[in-house]
């Protein structure tokens, strides 16, 4: 057994550098396809996580007149509180609005002595709303709307926040297309190179093919060599792009990070916590896309 395995290592070893620059071109396309492929899912799985994180900040703040009585607000919120869309409601009084607001501009002098100088607190009281769905806004709303407490609010501000999702939703979206349509190119291409290369090393090896099959060897371990070529091809470009793809988070996270400063996402811990998670699904697709070629060039040019 350990005999066959390593006979069967040598001659794809020697198949292999035999055909060095066929084999290090076919390499190279690989190393582009995965790349490609795994930036593109890299940043789908990346856009996710971030909406995901933009969508835990989202909410909506309802900002009640000055004249509306405690008593109102706080039965708004429980009308709130019994819509099923709705994750969360708090409520925020007056005074812990200016405290909220005099904590944020600590360092604002000129801001704090004209706060010291008003005789009324100016911020109004308000409720702050969270949706279990970014969807979910839109039905409670309508909800509040229709309800008897809308007449004592004076600003619901949801607008410039679901701005924000459309926006990066509408940028994803056409980085994923464009992303696509390029890995489809260099997949095809990845195909053609390895078929073509397996093809190629079938035919240099012909005549050790036909002795091979005189002195009794299996179709079997025959077979072996060309596809461990392609496993051998689906390894070294798989780490080289991994390679890669660590490098462009390495250099894009202080960018990427200072982006999403304020939201719970980190572009160095996403990737460090789902490095196995790429990096197999990475390998397994070029195993597929190696394996698989070199499989078809051997069923269409190996005649055993």
């Amino acid at each position: 057994m350990l005999v066959s395995i390593y006979r069967t290592t040598k001659f794809a070893a020697q198949t292999f550098y035999r055909n060095l620059w066929l084999s290090v071109i076919t390499i190279f396309i690989l190393i582009l396809t995965l790349f490609t492929v795994s930036l593109v899912a890299t940043m789908n799985l990346l856009a996710d996580r971030a909406i995901s994180a933009v969508e835990e900040k989202i909410d909506v703040d309802i900002y009640f007149a000055d004249n509306t009585s405690e008593e109102n607000i706080i039965a708004a919120q429980m009308f709130l509180e019994d819509v099923p869309e709705v994750k969360n409601v708090r409520y925020v009084s007056k005074d812990e609005a200016l405290e909220k607001f005099k904590d944020s501009h600590a360092d604002n002098v000129d801001i704090q002595n004209a706060l010291e100088e008003l005789d009324e607190n100016p911020l109004p009281a308000s409720l702050i709303v969270q949706a279990n769905e970014l969807s979910d806004y839109e039905v409670i709303m309508q909800q509040f709307n229709n309800s008897e407490f809308d007449i004592f609010t004076e600003e619901k501000n949801f607008s410039d926040q679901q701005a924000v999702i459309d926006k990066l939703s509408a940028i994803t979206t056409r980085v994923y297309q464009v992303g696509v349509a390029v890995s489809a190119v260099f997949i095809v291409i990845s195909v053609v190179m390895m078929f073509n290369t397996i093809r190629l090393a079938i035919y240099a090896h012909r005549e050790e093919l036909a002795i091979m099959k005189l002195v009794g060897a299996t179709n079997a371990f025959i077979r072996a060599p060309f596809i461990l070529e392609g496993a051998f091809y689906a390894v070294l470009s798989s780490a080289i792009a991994m390679s890669l793809l660590w490098l462009v988070v390495l250099f894009t996270a202080p960018y990427v990070n200072d982006f999403f400063f304020g939201y719970n996402f980190n572009l160095d811990v996403f990737f460090y916590n789902n490095f196995l998670f790429i990096f197999s699904i990475q390998f397994l697709f070029s195993l597929i896309l190696s394996v698989g070629s070199s499989m078809i060039s051997i069923g269409r040019y190996l005649r055993v």
